[in-house]
């Protein structure tokens, strides 16, 4: 499946997929919508998947290793401030 066609925000697609749903619902009758609703939840699980979502537990991690970095770079900043300051004073 292309994602040429889909919106570029995540949460725009979504809120389509829930218009199509509500759409379909109101146009079928039950018996129909039952089937339907199971296609289309495979059909929004593949749009989710080529929107390159990440797990909550991706982002947790890399979170972590983003805020790990940022101390570090905080640190560095710190020690070359330090150098600059000693090597004016000489």
């Amino acid at each position: 499946m292309s994602n040429q066609n889909l919106p570029p925000n995540p949460l725009e697609a979504i809120e389509l997929v829930k218009r199509v749903v509500d759409t379909a619902k109101a146009a079928l009758p039950e018996s129909v919508s039952a089937d339907l609703r199971e296609n289309l939840k495979a059909a929004i699980e593949d749009v989710i998947r080529d929107l390159e979502t990440v797990t909550r537990e991706e982002l947790e991690v890399q979170k972590a290793v983003l805020a790990k970095t940022r101390d570090k770079v905080d640190r560095m900043e710190q020690t070359i401030t330090e150098l600059e300051r000693r090597l004016a004073e000489d």
